[in-house]
């Protein structure tokens, strides 16, 4: 049981981000009150009244990023040229899909399951407002990202506010590598989660405040991409970058020492990629990551995905790691061929979807990929609404890449939600800040403010990302402002020539 310092740590967390929007900038603020409540808050800690979503750490940093955003922020032009009508009406497809999905759920599952002992009650549409505000709680970091930060400065702020926050995690997850995860215990007076999962090897896996060693174990790999990223991108600027990359070699060190064999595996790959190559070949392998993830209960179910080989090379590092890949499989397995007996709406809440025994009645399915989560509970269309929105961005981006110029912001958060993607297929850590990036990258792609909608391209940057001859002062500013008159002056001709057409 939590003790009465987590509820009040909890409870006035609105006010760390009031001070927050007092002293920063507005996109700084809104990441840091998101990224902040993920690391701090307590786990497993909620307040549930009827009718209503949990108040927990995920609604209580969204809400009150939410409202102050509104008080706070001046009103915005948004874009509407080029393709972003477009983009704007898959968005809104994919939101209307999430939101209807939930109501055909509950119309087609007003019957009650019985096996044996077994007996689950069938939904009425009071369960169908349940679902409903569940996600869209869960979406209020989406439109956020979507709405504040669908800009560079938003994005790199967003980077950096991920890797100062791994670097703070490193001491106290040394400390409970050293020791066993016992920080949340005694601060918040309660473990969050099953302690034998935490221990790997001889040793421990640390959480620090989150709910599992494999959260902190994400977490460590995303700080390390995103800390390539900005080494790469003040590179490219000319300034010094040596920092970036002393922080991306710490945090790996830490993340080894974690025992988080996926989260490391992840991050190798990815970090690498930001490493080797250029923005166009980024967007990509995040492009292809995209359509796997989103087709990925397909290709499962098809015999299509490697998990054979997948086996093997976990049995090669250890017997227990392939002994709990093989039972996470084996339960995909089985609760896929339930879920495809109701393949487009899916079985519903209260457990539902799961297997039981039914001469005792427990459950006996455990269900770790969010992935595997939708499918079961909302069918083929709550899985492509809620992916959809994760994967989309990317897609809407692509199609815009050449727009944007020769940062290597955005192509690097792409490479960061990339990752956390592929995470999502084996584990259920869709959390706040997934969100948030999924709607920054939508947000540039297709609503970002009108004052950032030229594009500033520079003649002497070719497309795999080799950036021009550093300038400086106000040469560096004639040399922007020339690149970005152009495309300006063209678009304003074409609208005032759409305008004498109409």
């Amino acid at each position: 049981m939590p003790n009465l310092f987590a509820y009040l740590v909890l409870l006035s967390s609105p006010l760390a981000a009031v001070v927050l929007f007092r002293v920063l900038s507005l996109e700084r603020a809104l990441v840091w009150t998101i990224i902040g409540g993920h690391l701090l808050l307590p786990s497993g800690t909620s307040i549930k009244f009827p009718m209503i979503p949990a108040i927990d750490r995920e609604l209580v940093p969204a809400l009150s990023a939410l409202v102050l955003c509104a008080l706070i922020s001046p009103r915005m032009t948004l874009s509407l040229d080029g393709v972003s009508r477009a983009g704007r009406q898959v968005l809104y497809i994919l939101f209307a899909l999430v939101i209807v999905t939930p109501v055909l759920t509950v119309l087609y599952n007003t019957e009650p399951v019985i096996d044996g002992s077994l007996f689950r009650p069938g939904l009425r549409l009071y369960d169908a407002w349940g679902l409903i505000s569940v996600i869209l709680v869960a979406l209020i970091p989406f439109w956020l990202g979507l709405r504040y930060l669908n800009t560079p400065t938003g994005h790199r702020a967003l980077l950096e506010a991920i890797v100062i926050g791994g670097l703070v995690y490193t001491f106290p997850a040394l400390l409970e590598i050293r020791i066993s995860p016992q920080l949340h215990t005694w601060v918040y007076g309660f473990f969050p989660s099953d302690f034998i999962q935490q221990m790997r090897a001889g040793g421990f896996r640390p959480m620090v405040f989150l709910n599992h060693g494999l959260m902190l174990g994400i977490y460590f790999c995303m700080a390390i991409i995103s800390a390539a990223v900005l080494y790469r991108e003040a590179r490219r600027e000319g300034r010094t970058a040596s920092g970036w990359l002393a922080a991306v070699l710490w945090m790996t060190l830490v993340l080894i020492l974690a025992k988080s064999l996926g989260a490391l595996v992840l991050a190798v790959v990815f970090t690498a990629s930001v490493f080797m190559f250029g923005r166009r070949v980024q967007v990509w392998l995040g492009l292809v990551v995209a359509v796997v993830v989103i087709l990925y209960p397909m290709l499962r179910g098809a015999g299509w995905i490697p998990v054979n080989t997948a086996y093997d090379l976990a049995a090669m590092v250890s017997e227990d790691r392939a002994a709990s890949l093989k039972f996470r499989l084996d339960n995909e397995d089985a609760l896929l061929a339930k879920a495809n007996l109701k393949p487009v709406t899916g079985w519903g809440s209260w457990g539902r979807n799961a297997l039981y025994d039914p001469e005792s009645g427990q459950m006996t399915s455990v269900t770790d990929g969010i992935w595997l989560i939708y499918i079961g509970v909302y069918g083929w269309l709550g899985y492509i609404g809620r992916f959809g929105l994760l994967t989309a961005p990317i897609l809407l981006y692509a199609i815009r890449r050449k727009s944007f110029g020769p940062s290597y912001i955005t192509p690097g958060l792409i490479m960061v939600l990339s990752a956390l993607l592929v995470d999502l297929l084996p584990n259920a850590g869709l959390v706040n800040y997934v969100w948030l990036m999924a709607g920054a990258v939508a947000g540039i792609a297709v609503w970002r403010p009108a004052a950032a909608a030229a594009p500033v391209a520079s003649a002497a940057t070719d497309d795999t990302g080799d950036a021009a001859p550093a300038l400086s002062g106000g040469l560096r500013a004639s040399w922007l402002m020339a690149e970005a008159a152009a495309p300006t002056t063209g678009r304003r001709k074409r609208s005032d020539l759409q305008g004498s057409r109409r």
